[in-house]
């Protein structure tokens, strides 16, 4: 678990620098966007996400921050509703006005937010969406996580392979 924290980590690290260039403004912080379920029936996805989120801004902002920026994190919940997602993330570009997108741990969730951020040209990172159609959504879209087709396939081998 420590592991994945910290992949996860230098992962959103590395793409809020690469990204933070797009801050407007000249503002003191980087603006990052999180969209997921924080309430609805697969909340406990979208607290745990939140939850490392909120660890990985507050460890980046203890050590210095990014280019001398401190990141701040605005997160809403989709509640679990892809036609939600949109609704936030569309929210989170043009009222709040992020650099990037963390979101969502739900494929369906995720499809319904990425199109928003290919169009605005906003990078949008996913934690979890295993479907291979979301980053097939657009360039502005990505994943820190294995495909279904790839998963299942290493599942199988294992099965027969070491279960027998």
């Amino acid at each position: 678990m420590k592991k994945l924290f910290f992949g996860f980590t230098a992962v959103f690290a590395v793409s809020v620098l690469l990204f933070s260039s797009c801050n407007k403004g000249g503002s003191d912080k980087i603006l990052i966007g999180e969209f997921g379920s924080l309430t609805g029936t697969e909340a406990t996805f979208g607290i745990s996400s939140t939850n490392g989120l909120k660890l990985a801004v507050e460890e980046i902002n203890k050590s210095g921050g990014l280019l001398n920026k401190q990141i701040e994190l605005i997160t809403y919940d989709d509640q679990g509703k892809p036609s939600e997602a949109g609704t936030v993330v569309e929210k989170l570009i043009n009222k709040d006005k992020v650099v990037a997108v963390i979101g969502e741990v739900a494929s369906s969730r995720s499809k319904a937010g990425a199109p928003k951020c290919q169009q605005y040209k906003i990078p949008m990172i996913s934690p979890a969406s295993t479907n291979p159609e979301v980053t097939l959504i657009g360039d502005y879209i990505f994943r820190v996580c294995f495909i279904d087709p790839f998963q299942a396939t290493v599942l199988t081998k294992f099965a027969n392979n070491t279960l027998k």
